[in-house]
């Protein structure tokens, strides 16, 4: 009883069970390998099979193509030239000498395997080779010698009509001495070519049957039969194989007799029967030595497994049975008695509270660390706000890689209708919810409201928290998307920074990314890496038409200038800043069109904060609207203003601006002098006359240039100017650039 009572004791102990626990897992892994290793021995023998069957496919698709290919090369030879002037030519000899060579030539073709080719004329009865021509009793009887394959059994066999190839069984020719030095066929297969449409002539080919077994036959095995298509044997790569070759059962290709198996597969194209026969004892030797190999394995991993086992569980019983004596010394309780209590159930009982101790120091530690880091954080966003030079030494010592993202909200004019004195308190709101949102996943995040509508967020990452804040973010978005119809957000975030020295280049890049959005009212995240700013399209040609065009009056031809320009702007996808700083500097340009017209424009000025709380290229345009026809409006009653004079004077110069034009041209028709008129249209239209008139030439000239394909020298012409020179000099003076540039430029804004 008392050993029974110890063993249960010494069971308890974690060395003890640890190694029980090994041998298990050991058992188990044997059991299932054994298991295995009884499935494998069923399933290796078809794998074997399947291999097998897998070489005869290559091997009997290997022989078809060859038999193919012969095929294309003697049709070729009936397509020759050369075998049509042999029927014309006379003498026959030279016309017989080129078809030697071009035998000659088939016959040295590597892939070919011909150890010589024939072409029987059947109407001269003459047969010609490589090497010479003959009769065919010569050439049977002399050249090429068997027993079987006579001249009297080729001449019945060439003699015959009809249009097919056909395969002889293979054989050995001798050709007594003196012959050429390669003319010693060997085992050679005779192949038969006849074509109904060449009746005159046949080809007959010695097919070297070594070379071509040993370069398409694929096996390691050497038995290999090819049968015609009566199942009569054309070749053995074995003659010394006795075996009967078995008929197969129906719907397999491969069968076992004799100890022998036998594999078949029929060429579609010659109608040929390839077999491979393996030996059994080949199939099971590999099957015996891979199952021996396995076993081995097995019984050297399981010792292996089994040493390793004792050695871990001695190596790590160690430090805890000291672990668990030192609880034991220090534990108040002291009816725990060694031998009593299991090893684990102490270490948890005595270790618990001391964990909780531990999480409870570790939350109070941490929350006085995170208001510490939020007042530091504070103190560095007040410095690179206000850029100030000095660094904050604290915040330097946080050497946590971090990523800033910026929330700036938008509000729609649905918002400001409805609630417009709910800003700071929506803003607020917003902000409790990106702190709970971030900090909930982000340990460590800070979150500031730094403007009116932007807050910020430090968020400082670990190896694998990029992914945990793209999920973050996500879920901000969604949140905010919400309330779609009141407002929008942008939210930018940073590239990955090292060291919290970056924090001002961090804070420049969100700032940058906000103003990368795409222009629209729906809420946009601006990764790093991920948005790039595109250059802001040309407008110098807008600003030209729309000076003419304000200037006329006509607010419709300048918003359709506009509304191009909006249009090319919204299909590259400009961003929201650029449509900004575009709509400013259109207000602008109208206001300074209206003050070279000596026009108030005050009521324009008014005008330009309402740019910012456009958010749509539809708003824009229906700002630009209202600006473009104030404007026409102004300048239509400035001209209404104009005295008779005037009036005169500008529709004379737009109506004769080809001509020569001259104040005093124009003075003696008003029957006023030249320095009176002079004086009144520099007072009146705040330019003096030969300004007006380069201004009203070189806008006819400019459309010109776009609406037509005259050459710039013509152009000058038409429009008043003598040299070339001077329209040039104007045109830039007036343009900035010269004709040809603004043809060029529109050409490519165009584009």
């Amino acid at each position: 009883m008392r050993q029974i009572l110890q063993w249960k004791i010494n069971t308890r102990s974690i060395l003890t069970k640890m190694v029980l626990s090994f041998m298990a897992i050991i058992l188990l892994f044997v059991s299932f390998n054994l298991i295995s290793l009884t499935l494998f021995r069923k399933s290796i023998h078809s794998e074997i099979i399947t291999y097998n069957d897998a070489n005869l496919t290559h091997t009997t698709s290997g022989f078809e193509q060859y038999f193919e290919l012969l095929d294309n090369v003697i049709v070729g030879m009936y397509l020759n030239d050369h075998l049509n002037d042999l029927q014309k030519s006379k003498p026959y000899y030279r016309a017989a000498g080129r078809i030697i060579d071009d035998l000659e030539g088939i016959t040295v073709n590597p892939r070919i395997y011909l150890n010589n080719i024939f072409m029987y004329d059947v109407k001269h009865h003459y047969i010609l080779d490589k090497y010479r021509g003959s009769s065919l009793a010569v050439m049977f009887s002399e050249h090429y010698v068997n027993r079987i394959y006579t001249p009297d059994f080729w001449e019945e066999e060439l003699t015959k009509a009809g249009s097919d190839a056909k395969l002889y069984p293979a054989a050995v020719f001798t050709s007594p001495p003196p012959t050429y030095q390669d003319s010693q066929p060997g085992i050679v297969i005779p192949y038969l070519f006849r074509s109904q449409l060449y009746p005159d002539f046949k080809f007959l080919a010695f097919i070297d049957a070594n070379e071509l077994y040993r370069n398409y036959h694929q096996s390691i095995n050497n038995t290999f039969y090819i049968l015609g298509p009566q199942g009569n044997k054309i070749f053995t790569s074995d003659p010394a194989f006795n075996e009967a070759l078995p008929e197969l059962v129906p719907g397999r290709n491969w069968i076992k007799q004799n100890g022998y198996y036998f594999f078949y597969q029929k060429g579609a194209t010659t109608g040929l029967t390839y077999v491979n026969i393996i030996p059994d004892s080949s199939v099971s030797n590999r099957i015996v030595k891979l199952t021996v190999t396995l076993i081995v394995l097995l019984i050297v991993t399981s010792i292996v497994s089994l040493i390793l086992s004792v050695i871990f569980s001695r190596r790590f019983n160690n430090p805890v049975r000291k672990i668990v004596e030192s609880i034991r010394s220090l534990n108040e309780n002291r009816e725990l008695v060694r031998g009593t209590v299991n090893d684990f159930e102490l270490i948890h009982a005595n270790i618990g509270h001391m964990i909780k101790e531990n999480q409870e120091a570790r939350r109070s530690l941490e929350s006085k660390k995170n208001h510490l880091r939020h007042y530091s954080l504070m103190n560095v966003l007040k410095r690179i706000r206000i850029e100030y030079e000095d660094s904050d030494p604290a915040a330097e010592q946080d050497y946590r890689p971090f990523r800033f993202v910026l929330f700036q909200m938008n509000f729609k004019q649905r918002f400001w209708d409805e609630m417009p004195e709910e800003e700071e308190r929506t803003i607020a709101f917003i902000r409790e919810y990106i702190i709970q949102a971030i900090g909930r996943e982000m340990d460590g995040a800070q979150t500031f409201q730094i403007e009116t509508n932007q807050i910020l967020s430090v968020v400082y990452l670990n190896s694998e928290d990029d992914s945990c804040l793209s999920s973050v973010i996500s879920d901000i978005k969604t949140v905010l998307e919400t309330d779609i119809a009141y407002s929008f957000c942008t939210i930018a975030v940073s590239s990955h920074y090292p060291h919290a020295s970056q924090m001002t280049s961090a804070y420049a890049e969100v700032l940058k990314l906000v103003k990368l959005r795409p222009f629209d009212d729906s809420t946009y995240v601006s990764q790093a890496g991920e948005t790039y700013e595109k250059p802001m399209l040309p407008t110098t040609i807008l600003e030209q038409e729309l000076n003419v065009s304000l200037q006329e009056g006509n607010d419709q031809l300048a918003l359709q200038s506009l509304r191009r320009m909006l249009a090319k702007m919204k299909k590259r996808n400009i961003a929201a800043s650029k449509f900004h700083r575009f709509a400013e500097e259109t207000t602008d340009k109208v206001m300074r069109v209206l003050h070279s017209m000596q026009i108030d424009s005050d009521g324009l000025s008014g005008m330009l904060p309402l740019i910012e709380k456009q958010h749509t290229v539809e708003e824009l345009d229906d700002y630009l609207v209202k600006l473009v026809n104030e404007a026409g409006r102004l300048v239509r009653l400035k001209k209404e203003e104009r005295d008779p004079i005037i009036s005169f004077t500008v529709s004379y110069t737009e109506t004769h601006y080809g001509e020569e034009l001259s104040l005093d041209l124009i003075a003696g028709k008003l029957n006023i002098s030249s320095g009176y008129l002079s004086t009144y249209f520099k007072e009146k239209m705040g330019t003096n006359f030969v300004d007006f008139v380069n201004e009203v030439r070189v806008k006819k000239a400019k459309d010109l240039l776009l609406l037509s394909e005259m050459k710039i020298q013509e152009i000058a012409t038409e429009v008043g100017y003598t040299t070339l020179s001077s329209f040039n000099r104007s045109f830039k003076k007036i343009s900035g650039v010269t004709p040809t540039e603004y043809r060029r430029n529109a050409a490519v804004a165009e584009r």
